[in-house]
């Protein structure tokens, strides 16, 4: 094991390992200061994205490289070299791949769960404005109680809150930019529909009614055919028992039809 150490080029990839995790360790606090300035949680751009792959794939290959090394030069054989292997390559994907894309797949989450938050929001805006509450406070008694389930529309509210007094922009025009940044599509109609009352001084109960009855409707259908694959789904798995079960049955008379021959 010693002799690793001793190997011409292993403190030159040790020393290169230290550069990707520095460079990995800047790029994030480059996005996270980007973040910052806008006041907004934005994606990384595609030049980013593409930085991230790299550098996770430079930070991978020499990770999995060390397990490599370690199975050839300590001559590891059998299960355990198996495992050392198997070990490599889930580094290699956790590092390389799943890691770069953490910003995508959360977006991603946050996204579906925000479509499925959304008639709820709309239906809150309309009975706090039919009170004739005003906008800062409809946002501000939003986020008087944090719930668990509610937390993503909770977090848009609490960002366009922030922009509100730190940028002093309207209320609903600060929601629409969150809501964009978001990039839920159910969520910035909402959004840019009570921007737009607000800009023009209009009620938008009737809007905010008709979107929220489509929305529910829609997410209806989905959950719907989302039923109707699962029982598909279920019939495919129970006809692949039956026909197991009937495969085994037919072996069973075949072979023990020969066996009783035999006698």
């Amino acid at each position: 094991m010693i002799d690793i150490f001793i190997v011409s080029g292993v403190w030159t990839a040790f020393v290169g390992i230290a550069g990707v995790l520095i460079a990995v360790i800047g790029m994030a606090q480059l996005e996270h200061a980007r973040a910052l300035a806008s006041g907004l949680r934005t994606l990384p751009s595609r030049w980013g994205m593409t930085g991230r792959f790299v550098l996770g794939h430079l930070a991978a290959l020499p990770l999995a490289s060390a397990i490599v090394l370690l199975i050839v030069s300590a001559g590891i054989d059998g299960a355990l070299r198996l495992l050392l292997a198997t070990v490599a390559f889930a580094i290699y994907l956790y590092v390389g791949v799943i890691i770069p894309r953490k910003p995508v797949t959360a977006r991603q989450r946050e996204q579906k769960r925000l479509r499925r938050l959304t008639p709820s929001f709309v239906a809150y805006v309309r009975v706090a404005l039919a009170g004739y509450d005003p906008p800062p406070a409809l946002l501000e008694r939003y986020l008087m109680r944090p719930d668990d389930k509610h937390a993503p529309m909770q977090r848009v509210v609490a960002d366009a809150l922030r922009l509100v007094r730190d940028h002093s922009v309207l209320p609903f025009d600060a929601l629409r930019r969150v809501a964009r940044d978001r990039g839920c599509p159910e969520l910035i109609d909402i959004a840019e529909a009570l921007a737009q009352a607000e800009a023009e001084g209009s009620d938008p109960h009737t809007v905010l009614l008709a979107q929220e009855t489509t929305l529910n409707q829609v997410l209806h259908d989905e959950f719907r055919q989302m039923i109707e694959r699962r029982k598909l789904y279920l019939l495919a798995l129970a006809a692949l028992a039956v026909v197991g079960v009937l495969v085994q049955i037919i072996f069973v008379i075949v072979m023990g039809s020969n066996v009783m021959g035999r006698f």
